[in-house]
């Protein structure tokens, strides 16, 4: 039986859900985040159709990324449908920034909108040009 509070997440250590080929290149993304952002809160990799998380990396439970990740492909679908009635004039997204109070978070999508890649980092850490740079580096 797979209870869901017994499921601690690993802290500071990088975790891949499947052993596919999209889980070692995932796992690839977030080791490459890790190396240029050694201080970064959380990364993972999401399938957007099913919401679930392929890889992951965070350094504290607070930071939870299959909550974060069903929230955000909701907000990657809206987004969808906004751009696809023409809400606004632009192309295909490429990437969303949120700037916190004290934290900045960076999704990108990949694979032709398949899969996005997530950042969480604090703002004395990178500001939003280095993780977008960053970002774009190792999911390209």
């Amino acid at each position: 039986m797979n209870l869901p509070f017994f499921n601690r997440l690993p802290l500071k250590k990088i975790t891949v859900e499947t052993d596919d080929e999209m889980a070692k290149y995932s796992k690839t993304i977030i080791e490459g985040l890790l190396q240029d952002l050694p201080d970064m809160l959380m990364a993972c990799v999401v399938n957007r159709q099913s919401g679930r998380v392929v890889a992951s990396y965070t350094v504290s439970t607070a930071y939870n990324p299959n909550q974060i990740s069903l929230r955000n492909v909701k907000l990657l679908r809206i987004m969808d449908v906004a751009l696809a009635a023409k809400a606004w004039i632009g192309g295909p997204l490429t990437d969303i920034s949120v700037i916190l109070e004290d934290q900045l978070h960076h999704m990108r999508p990949m694979s032709n909108g398949k899969w996005y890649c997530f950042l969480a980092v604090h703002t004395s850490d990178a500001n939003l040009g280095i993780a977008k740079e960053i970002m774009r580096r190792h999911t390209a």
